[in-house]
């Protein structure tokens, strides 16, 4: 253990936190080790310990309450429902417009097909730039502040959306819209790792993206009917909805990032003892590091993991495909149902239905067996090693689904087959778009656990790229492929990407090893 305050290397700190559990000769426990998802601290009443190490503030054993780990799991469900609601509400503002953008268009007089498609991609563009500066906020002070005032400042500016005069405020608000509600998207993974140990992680993902992918595939449909009366009515009531999660976020909502809550235990025990060499791991490290600094260095590491990480990389594109088809086939199913079967602008919210069903079917499925099948590999392997790479199965299973589904959806609409058949299509697009992408999150929980908020935001920041900017294809495609084959096409750049997950899973575990980036 004196290798923790040996230089304060990288290496020193990650151990101190991450390492196995072992138990020592002398019945010590090691800084912060684990050992089924819970943390253990020192004895510090034990002879053998420096006066350094009795000073180190950490849990007080295996069953400490103060422990995210610890908390129960009734606890533990209602925290991660919260968290899930908020990323709820705020992908649902990013599709929920769509229906209103012509009524929006006619009011403001403005006929550029390019500028009707931005206010829905500006705002998921704003997902992209956001958890550069909340990710790293958040592990510098803790995930409670940092929800509770994105959700409060979310519902001010979605009060003025619905207000807006003209096409540019409109514009503006929406970004400041997209910048916090990314929030929920960035720290949603890493308030999962904080809480559940990784046998159990993969139903509460599950559970966790229940809200980014439902809301999406709901808000057209609410947001059809309101933009029949006033599209300003999708803005308020988007409104009163965020601001009463943001009156539970702020009440309910607790801190579950160890090192923030451990922060907290040791500025409490040197106010009670007057002792001020009392410490934790983290502040220890940081101890000779301005505010500054440490912010920069956490702004940092999303990056460094997005670059130096070929993992994060790959994984990261990976989504971003498979998100920007996902967007795509949102901002263009108004148009698309409108035009080739004659839907009406309160009922072409309908048409979002097959998309969501299969979503949520294949949210179903994951809670229901990918914790089943993980735990199934781990016995079968010689090792019985929790390995990150078996939650890459599930995208080996459903990668296939999405160009079936494409293809089915683009030949469909172009024949004007019946409308049940381009939603049968829209379904089997769901739930393969879907199950390739929420391994993606697993994995990178799994991989990356106290940095978890940092290698999230580095996926969020490239798929919500490819979200934003990949619908803005829509007219150079259509006009010129139609339909079919520009449907065609993208099922042909899914395809291609089919390799990745098969890759991964059988060379991962040595790129992962092999390339990991300094993020202290």
């Amino acid at each position: 253990m004196g290798d923790l305050e040996k230089n304060n290397s990288q290496t020193s700190f990650e151990d101190a936190l991450e390492r196995t559990f072992t138990v020592k000769s002398i019945g010590v426990l090691a800084i912060n080790e684990t050992i089924d998802g819970r943390t253990y601290g020192l004895d510090t009443k034990a002879e053998s310990l420096t006066d350094d190490e009795k000073n180190l503030v950490t849990w007080d054993g295996p069953d400490d309450p103060l422990n995210p780990m610890n908390t129960s799991d009734r606890k533990k469900f209602f925290l991660i429902l919260l968290i899930s609601l908020n990323t709820f509400i705020t992908p649902l503002a990013s599709s929920m417009f769509a229906p209103g953008v012509k009524a929006m268009d006619k009011e403001f007089d403005n006929d550029n097909a390019l500028l009707s498609t931005m206010v829905i991609s500006i705002y998921v563009l704003g997902f992209a730039i956001g958890p550069l500066f909340i990710a790293p906020l958040s592990e510098l002070y803790g995930r409670q502040i940092i929800y509770r005032l994105s959700t409060i400042l979310f519902t001010v500016f979605t009060i003025g959306c619905g207000e807006c005069q003209n096409f540019a405020s409109l514009m503006i608000l929406r970004m400041i819209c997209g910048l916090l509600g990314a929030t929920p998207l960035a720290l949603g993974n890493g308030s999962v790792a904080d809480l559940i140990p990784i046998e159990k992680r993969g139903r509460y993902m599950a559970m966790y993206v229940m809200g980014p992918v439902a809301g999406p595939s709901i808000g057209p449909l609410v947001g059809g009917f309101l933009a029949a009366i006033n599209w300003r009515w999708i803005f308020r009531l988007l409104a009163i909805a965020s601001g009463v999660l943001s009156v539970a976020t702020w009440v309910f909502l607790e801190e579950t990032y160890a090192p923030r809550i451990l922060q907290k235990k040791a500025i409490r025990l040197r106010k009670e003892t007057g002792n001020q060499n009392l410490m934790t791991a983290y502040e220890r490290q940081n101890a000779h590091q301005p505010p500054l600094t440490q912010f920069i260095r956490a702004i940092v590491r999303p990056c460094k993991l997005l670059i130096l990480s070929p993992i994060v990389t790959i994984l990261s594109l990976y989504a971003a495909v498979n998100y920007g088809t996902f967007y795509l086939l949102l901002t263009t199913y108004p148009s698309v149902f409108e035009k080739q079967y004659g839907f009406g602008t309160n009922t072409v919210g309908l048409s979002y239905l097959g998309l969501g069903i299969g979503s949520l079917l294949c949210l179903a499925l994951m809670i229901l067996y990918s914790d089943r099948l993980y735990l199934k590999l781990v016995d079968m392997s010689e090792s019985k090693e929790r390995k990150p790479e078996y939650r890459l199965v599930f995208m080996i299973i459903y990668t296939p689904l999405v160009p079936i589904g494409l293809i089915l959806y683009g030949w469909s609409v172009q024949k004007q087959y019946h409308w049940m058949v381009a939603e049968v299509g829209s379904f089997i697009c769901g739930l393969g778009i879907l199950g390739a992408f929420l391994p993606v999150m697993s994995y990178l929980v799994d991989a990356y656990s106290i940095y978890a908020a940092s290698a999230a935001s580095a996926s969020t920041v490239v798929r919500s790229l490819g979200g934003a900017f990949l619908p803005l294809a829509e007219s150079p495609l259509y006009e010129n492929l139609n339909y079919g084959w520009g449907n065609t096409l993208l099922a042909f750049v899914i395809l291609a990407c089919y390799p990745v997950p098969l890759i991964l899973y059988y060379k991962g575990e040595s790129l992962r090893k092999k390339f990991t980036p300094a993020l202290i």
